[in-house]
């Protein structure tokens, strides 16, 4: 009996390994080249407005309601392949379309990848993503002071909310230390594809125009201002 229980367990771990896996942008490009694949933009709407890849359907991840009910319409015979902007809601996603009986493939480079790929991406209705932040004025702000913090987040960002608090407070009380420069993901798409950030939130300190350092996901704030000092020494 406790052969079988074993047994059963390390198949249902096999399972979970072959259900879901991450592929890249060279694997996503193939996959939408047939019409048939199920390709899920996890995004918000307004996200997919704003530029997403061929063949996917929109299908909001936060919307869990909404997400449940849309997701009967497809085939659990067919693999689905699941991306977002940085690969935190495709995640997600991805483990709950896993424990729903679908294989599932997460693309968790997300749109930042692919855009940094410079891979075919559908804009409805020739709409045009936010220009935000010229190279020219990023150039500017990074030199407007000895020391800049630059940090890239979103709204929906749960990890870029968490951090949130600790950058308004470095910024407030720190001034004299270091200037901080807030820029949002969604506004600022073409910039992130020329400075190579492909999640967020992503923070990177500047000395005199310079990368001193650069650290993704959510830093102690003691961690971000021991980088501060060093920098201004």
């Amino acid at each position: 009996m406790k052969k079988l229980f074993f047994t059963a367990l390390i198949a249902a771990a096999c399972f979970n390994v072959q259900a879901q896996e991450k592929i890249d942008a060279k694997k996503m490009e193939e996959m939408i080249a047939k019409p048939q694949t199920q390709i899920l933009d996890v995004r918000t709407a307004e996200e997919y407005q704003g530029g997403h890849i061929p063949n996917s359907t929109n299908i909001d991840w936060k919307e869990k309601e909404a997400f449940a009910k849309a997701i009967e319409s497809l085939d659990k015979e067919q693999p689905v392949y699941v991306y977002c902007l940085g690969g935190g809601r495709s995640k997600q996603a991805a483990q709950y379309l896993t424990q729903q009986g679908f294989q599932v493939f997460d693309y968790s480079g997300g749109m930042m990848d692919w855009r940094n790929a410079e891979k075919p991406e559908i804009k409805p209705n020739g709409g045009k993503a936010a220009a935000g932040m010229s190279t020219e004025d990023f150039d500017k702000a990074i030199n407007s002071s000895d020391v800049v913090l630059v940090n890239f987040s979103a709204a929906w960002c749960v990890p870029c909310q968490e951090l949130k608090p600790t950058i308004e407070k470095i910024e407030k009380e720190q001034s004299a230390k270091v200037k901080v420069l807030k820029l949002d993901a969604d506004q600022n798409k073409e910039l992130m594809k020329v400075l190579n950030v492909r999640g967020i939130p992503q923070l990177t300190l500047y000395r005199k125009g310079e990368i001193a350092w650069s650290k993704a996901g959510v830093p102690t704030e003691d961690e971000i201002m021991a980088e501060v000092d060093k920098a201004t020494k």
